[in-house]
């Protein structure tokens, strides 16, 4: 669904009050309550105005005022206080400004820590309301929803789409263990990467490959634990774990667009044995996600690999996601021998596709593009600097054609009788092709990208392809994740029509307008339509598969840290 709650802000409740600084009302808040705090706000269900006071004659104060503003202005649907934005917004104020914060900090009232904490929150919820540009988004309704859906969500996706998180949490932990294990195989393939192995170990506190792992592990589960009994907060006593985890742990944490530095430092002390969270989604990210960037820093400063390889993103995305992760992937898919793949060259030739395969007269080719959106532009909440970058990164940059053009640029190929990897599709004029766009950062997984994607697809493929369009047939585009593949990867194996089957369920959602014709009433018929709009909207990983996550194979990752009594 697509579920956008209004954030109310101070002047709401408090018209008659004189606003203060953020850092005001939490400077009145005591030091237990601030710490405490950050891991609390990203508990489930997040707390709101109904239920955030402990005291009830203040609870009934603020209750009444929230219905007053929501009377006098004829809102019917409830509004929040704290989002999962918001709440990494306060932990960063928190942790930004600690030596005035937390030291020397006297404050001891609860029902003034909740009322100032309350009134932080009003603040921040104005600043992120600010920040929104919503008078450029497009005049055609339709095409607005998909605007104004990728400006609410655009720029938090990563922390879960749901408000329910915990499927999210759990299909995140299983694939991060295979990104890992794929990460050290691939630094461990070559002799001249191992010293960014080496390296990037040391980053955690261990020396070797094995504790590394057995630490990730037990961190995996405890957060497995704590998240199933929404809890945030663990003792530690054993000296290399509180080790490893003090290597995400900072003191120096300054406010930033995109969360960097609480990203990099998703765990934080209360005391010398007391860890909490910061924000589940970024410690899991600390091992893959965030690593790219520790890896790329240790890169910089390896003037051999660096002169041989050049440009870090270029050497990753090309030698390590493009051609290790995914290929290693895509071909445990399309393992059976019938599945026909172009040949495999020491050098890729000009304009080759990142993966093809093909099964008789059905056609798959694939462009893997691991991307980066710049936090200016993530956090702009503006659709115009947004529709730009994803333009640069997935369909022409400069002169060059990226992603969706290429992968126009194969078709266009195979449509002229010139395809230089497989001479089968070039004496066929029936060929069934799947154009897919392999994306590695679950911000592309937001809802409305694939379908806006793909109608740039549909105009590329009309200016271009032609009459080809009326021959071949030539179905939309998919936008799918790497985390879906991993997490689909024993479905896809079962059958191999499995892949097939899911495309064809998520393109003939995405391609069907459905209307409402009949309903009991207005609310009922706007409900409905909400429905059938997000269907239409949903990405691939949100669609419901005939799937089971894989907990078996799961399970067996937790054996290194299980001891024999």
């Amino acid at each position: 669904m697509i579920n956008i709650k209004q954030l109310l802000e101070f002047k709401d409740l408090f018209p008659d009050e004189q606003v203060e600084p953020i850092i005001k009302y939490l400077s009145k808040v005591s030091r237990e309550s601030l710490l405490r705090s950050i891991g609390f706000f990203n508990t489930r269900p997040i707390p709101n105005y109904d239920n955030f006071f402990s005291n009830p004659e203040i609870h009934d104060e603020v209750t009444q005022r929230v219905d007053k503003y929501l009377f006098d202005r004829q809102i019917t649907s409830k509004p929040q206080v704290v989002s999962g934005q918001t709440a990494l917004k306060f932990a960063e104020a928190v942790l930004s400004n600690s030596q005035e914060l937390l030291e020397n900090n006297t404050n001891d009232s609860p029902d003034d820590d909740e009322m100032n904490l309350f009134k932080a929150f009003l603040c921040i919820n104005t600043e992120l309301i600010n920040n929104q540009v919503l008078d450029n988004v497009n005049e055609d309704d339709f095409e607005k929803i998909i605007d104004f859906s990728i400006v609410f969500t655009f720029p938090f996706a990563d922390l879960g789409i749901s408000e329910n998180d915990n499927i999210e949490f759990l299909h995140l932990l299983y694939a991060t263990f295979y990104k890992v294990e794929a990460l050290l195989g691939f630094l461990n393939s070559k002799p001249n990467y191992l010293n960014l192995k080496d390296e990037f170990l040391r980053s955690f506190n261990v020396s070797t490959e094995h504790e590394f792992v057995a630490q990730m592990t037990f961190l995996f589960g405890k957060l497995l634990q704590l998240k199933g009994t929404n809890s945030y907060l663990w003792e530690v006593d054993d000296k290399d774990a509180k080790a490893f985890l003090d290597s995400m742990v900072s003191d120096d944490i300054a406010p930033d667009e995109d969360f960097t530095n609480i990203k990099n430092n998703p765990i934080y002390k209360i005391e010398d044995n007391l860890y909490s969270i910061v924000h589940y989604f970024f410690v899991i990210d600390k091992f893959y996600k965030s690593a790219k960037f520790k890896i790329k820093e240790l890169y910089e400063k390896d003037d051999v690999l660096k002169a041989s390889h050049g440009n870090f993103f270029s050497f990753f995305n090309s030698e390590f996601s493009e051609n290790f992760l995914m290929k290693n992937l895509l071909d445990e898919i399309f393992a059976k021998k019938y599945f026909i793949k172009k040949p495999e060259r020491e050098k890729e030739l000009s304009g080759e596709p990142d993966y093809y395969v093909r099964h008789n007269n059905e056609v798959f080719v694939f462009e893997n593009k691991d991307v980066l959106i710049a936090k200016e532009i993530k956090a702009s909440a503006d659709i115009e600097q947004i529709n730009a970058v994803l333009k640069t990164k997935f369909l022409i940059d400069g002169k060059k054609k990226v992603g969706i053009g290429q992968l126009v640029t194969t078709i266009e190929e195979i449509g002229s009788k010139k395809f230089r990897f497989d001479d089968y599709v070039n004496s066929k004029n029936s060929l069934t092709v799947y154009p897919v766009l392999l994306v590695h950062d679950r911000i592309f997984q937001t809802l409305g990208i694939n379908y806006r994607l793909n109608q740039w697809f549909k105009e590329q493929s009309i200016k271009r392809l032609g009459d080809l369009n009326k021959n071949f047939n030539i179905k939309g585009l998919t936008v799918i994740d790497i985390d879906s593949l991993i997490l689909w990867l024993p479905y896809f194996q079962v059958k191999d029509k499995n892949f097939k089957e899911v495309l064809n369920f998520h393109l003939e959602k995405m391609n069907k307008t459905m209307k409402v014709n009949t309903a009991p009433n207005q609310e009922i018929l706007f409900y409905r339509a909400n429905q059938n709009i997000t269907e239409q909207l949903s990405p691939i990983s949100r669609r419901k598969i005939p799937y089971n996550i894989d907990l078996e194979r799961l399970m067996d990752r937790f054996k290194i840290v299980i001891k024999d009594e």
